[in-house]
Formats: structure tokens, sequence, C-alpha cells
């Protein structure tokens, strides 16, 4: 790597320097074009706009014509070790034009102003946009762009037509010049700052005489009127529970009874509702009701939560029924791409086998969600089969780490473990395996370059206590921030939760609950207390 250094006249005379002589390098075996294609792009990265245009421009052109000459796995590791310092469009486009393994560390982490991701946007390839829409900090104009392509991006490309380093020199020469273009024009132009939608905390509201709520005011109209007080909803799902309907059946006051507002904007979720009856004073008549409400403290949650584990008002029947409608044909994509990539149907070209390992790798990917959501369906209807069972936290954390502590180096984490010997736990391996890896993955899948992850499992007090440090984008959230449903903090990784850090966190919690273990977020970790072998026995002859 290059060494950072101050940009002053001086040095970009030995800068220019250093491009020319490695343009001029002979590049006659593979070592040579992957050290000359790696020099170049680092010096184009570090240099920004500080560069001489006609060496930027030979510096691309190169760059481009030792690509295909460069290992795939020595392009993956470049752009591993550069993703978190890429500032420049034209570097960006360098490897979000080069396959799916190179692009994804770059476009995730990459940092560009609104007007360059918009320059950018049109040249990615499908892919390429698709890991961008992962990201959650681009902003809604950039979304918006994005959103635009459509169904375009679910075509294959023409294996048979690869781009030539001609192509593709000239294709990052216009792009720079079309993306200053684009900043004169926005440099110029009135900047309007969407305001963010506040999450209501009260309303108030009157019912009529059938117990419909027909006026409010505090929250959006279509979210609550048309609601009924009148008539108990099922368990989790939209309207208000039987102290709310019991009260109007006797036109009897009430206090903090439940109502679920569906769907997913700002008045949707658990609320406490109060309300008065109302008499007509002249003759008497039964009137309505006025009433008001607000959010509930988090001791005042149903079961400890924020309604169904998957955040929505789905019943979890109907989730189940999605569930295995989505993993069918999820099983048959992966399968077919698998044969692709193996080429049991017969000789396939490497453009096809290449796209073919993206989609089995995000296929799996997406069964795991598909897992989690079924989990939830399972505990929501109160149908979770626990498996009975012991095993060694100890040997399960150990396996776990080593499997994620490369990935996790690559990114410029580094990962300490401080586990003791044989420490055994009444929860059956495969049940533990799952809560510790999705805990490990949602919380240092999070973590940035120079983040220090520590994860501690050690016996203490009588208990057993699994630890993991807070990585810093999640100093400073709340309980109640971190266990929303939809929760996922800005620049998450591609690796981290699909379903959102908020989901995740709350399917631990519920597994923990069914195996008598606990989750615990604290101001700077996130602890799995575990029951030792013996606990749930003395605990089962406690409740008899």
């Amino acid at each position: 790597m290059l060494p950072q250094r101050h940009w002053g006249a001086d040095y970009i005379v030995r800068y220019d320097g250093m491009i020319r002589t490695i343009l001029a390098l002979p590049t006659t075996d593979t070592g040579s074009r992957t050290a000359a294609w790696r020099q170049l792009v680092d010096i184009v990265a570090q240099g920004g706009s500080r560069m001489a245009p006609e060496l930027r421009a030979m510096a691309h052109e190169r760059i481009a014509e030792l690509r295909d000459m460069v290992p795939a796995n020595e392009r993956r590791k470049a752009a591993a070790s550069f993703a978190d310092r890429v500032n420049q469009p034209d570097v960006v486009a360098i490897f979000a034009t080069d396959e799916p393994a190179v692009a994804a560390p770059v476009v995730a982490r990459a940092t560009l102003s609104e007007a360059e991701w918009l320059g950018l946007l049109s040249t990615f390839p499908s892919t390429s946009r698709a890991i961008l829409r992962n990201r959650r900090d681009l902003g809604p104009v950039v979304e918006r762009a994005l959103a635009s392509f459509g169904p375009s991006d679910f075509a294959l490309p023409d294996a048979s037509t690869p781009t030539t380093a001609e192509e593709s020199s000239s294709q990052i020469r216009n792009l720079v010049a079309r993306i200053e273009a684009f900043r004169r024009q926005a440099a110029s132009a009135p900047q309007v700052e969407e305001p963010a939608l506040a999450i209501p905390e009260t309303f108030v509201f009157e019912a009529s005489i059938y117990g419909e709520i027909d006026w409010i005011y505090g929250v959006a109209r279509e979210a609550v009127i048309g609601l009924s007080i009148a008539d108990i909803a099922p368990p989790r799902e939209q309207g208000v529970d039987g102290q709310a309907a019991g009260a109007y059946r006797r036109r009897a006051p009430f206090k903090d009874a439940r109502l679920v507002v569906a769907g997913h904007g700002p008045a949707s979720g658990d609320w406490l509702i109060s309300a008065t009856p109302v008499f007509n004073p002249r003759n008497g008549r039964f009137a309505g009701y006025h009433g008001n409400a607000r959010r509930p403290r988090r001791d005042e949650r149903a079961g400890g939560e924020q309604g169904p584990l998957s955040g929505t008002a789905l019943p979890a029947d109907s989730l189940r029924q999605l569930v295995h409608e989505l993993r069918t044909p999820l099983n048959a994509i992966q399968g077919f791409a698998e044969m692709i990539d193996r080429q049991i149907l017969g000789p396939a070209a490497a453009a096809y086998r290449t796209r073919a390992q993206f989609v089995v790798g995000e296929s799996r990917r997406l069964l795991e969600v598909v897992d989690d959501l079924d989990a939830a369906a399972r505990l929501d209807s109160a149908r979770f089969d626990r498996e009975e069972g012991t095993s060694n936290a100890g040997v399960v954390l150990q396996r776990i780490a080593s499997e994620q502590r490369a990935a996790l180096a690559l990114r410029g984490v580094a990962l300490h473990t401080k586990v003791e010997a044989n420490i055994m736990v009444s929860i059956a391996e495969p049940l533990l395996d799952r809560m510790i890896r999705r805990l490990l993955a949602s919380v240092l899948g999070l973590s940035r370059m120079g983040d220090s992850a520590q994860v501690e499992l050690v016996a203490h007090g009588g208990g057993i206590i699994l630890t993991i440090s807070r990585p810093a984008v999640l100093h400073g959230r709340d309980e109640r921030a971190l266990l929303d449903p939809a929760y996922g903090p800005e620049g998450e990784w591609p690796d981290a939760p699909i379903l959102g850090l908020g989901f995740t966190l709350r399917l631990i919690a519920n597994l923990a609950r069914e195996t008598g273990a606990k989750l615990k977020l604290t101001d700077d970790a996130f602890s799995l207390l575990l029951p030792p072998v013996g606990a749930l026995q003395v605990q089962h002859e406690e409740q008899v």
C-alpha cells in the first residue's frame, strides 16, 4: 500500500513520476501484472482530483487493459482492502463493473455524494445496483433513481459480448465528465430538504355510537379512521382487546386498553387507549366516546415485545404459508444455479458461471431469512418445538468465531475471544449454534474498519454469560431503537442481517426465552445469559 501523504506541490511532482514509472514497467507475467494493476488503482484512489487529467486517463486505460489478466481472487482482495477509503466515483466504477464478488465490498461501503451516485447508476451492471439497494445511507433521491431501473435489472447479460479494455476506459472518461457536469448543475439548483417523518407518541380520538373511530388528531387519519372499539381483534392483529370492547357494550369508561395499528407508517404499532362515554345532555342517549392514546412503556408491552416478531400484523399461520411458498422456489433456484456452476447440464460460459455462483450465495442467505421467518411465526403462534439437550457452549462459540475471523480481518475488524473451557449449557447444540451465530453475525456484521470486537464466554455467579461488545455504529442507541423490527443502522454491511438488526435481536430474545436463556442489552455490549446444565430442571421443579 502507498503511504498517505500531504499533497504539496513537491510531492505531486514525485507522484506523477511514480505513475509514469509504473506505466513503463514490463508486465510479462501474472505477478507483475497484478502488482501494476493494484498499484495503479491505489494511486488513483489516493490522488483524486489532484492528479493531472492526462495521467489519470492513462492510468485508467492501463487498469482496464490489465483487469482481466489479474486473477479474480487478487481483485477481490484488493476490493476488500480499498472499500473503506474509496471516495472517488471513477474508482468505484473500476470495481462496480467487475464481477459481483469483486464489486460487492466497494459498492457496499464506498462514500460518494448524491450527485456522484446518480452519475454512476446507469454504468453499473444490475448486480452492482442490487448490492447498492441493500444500503440505507444513500438518501431518498438515490433510492428513487435505483427504483427507476425496474425490471431491466433482472435481465441476464449477453455473455458473448464482453467489454473491451478500450470501451471500459472510454466509459470511465465519459463518466467523469458527466459527473462533473451534474455537479455544476446541482450546485446551481435550489436544495430542498425532505422532512423526516416523526413517530407520534400520542393522539386523541372520537368514536361514534357504533364504536367506529370517526375523528382523530395527532396521527395520519388513514391509519386509524374506521377502526372499531366495539369488536375484539384476534391476538396481535389490528384492533382492540377485550377491555375496550367489553366497556363499549356496557357504555362504560375504560383505561389503557390495547390497540394495534397495522402497517409500516408512523402510526403503526402498539397503543394504549383510554376513553369515556359521551351522552346527549337533552335526552341522555349514548353518543359515542371521547378518548386519547399513548405509546406503551416497555414494561407495559404485551409479552415484553413490540407485537409480532415479524413486525407486521400478518397472522402467524399466513406468515408460515408465505415461508413455505418462498422456500420451494428458492431451493429450486439454488439447485439450478449450482448445476450451471458445476456445468452438470453441459459447458457454460464463464460469465454465466460467475453469475450462478453469485445466485447460489444469495439464495443461501435468503434461505436463512426464510428459516428465521418460519421460526418467528412458530414463536408467535406458540408452536415452536424446542429440542431438548445439552451442548458445550465454548466449543460452539470457538467454531463460529473461527469461521468469521477471516472475513472480519479482510474488512479490517479485529476479533478477540475469551472462552472458558468446558462450559456446558442446557440447550441443544443446533439451537445454541443458531442463537450465537445470528447474534455474532448481526453485531459483528455492522463493525467497520478499525473496530475491535470483544467476545467473552465465562461462568459467573452460577450462570453463564456470553458478551459481545457493541460496534461503534451502535453506540448511543437505546433499547427501544435496537429492538424496533424495522431498525437497521446506516451503512449496513452486505452480510449484516437482511431483515434488520431489530428483527434479529427480537428473534434471538424469543429463542432465548424458549430455552431458559435471556438476551440483555447494556450501554456497551450485548449479553446472552445461558442456563448451565441442571438449571432448567431446577426451574421446572420450582414451578411444580
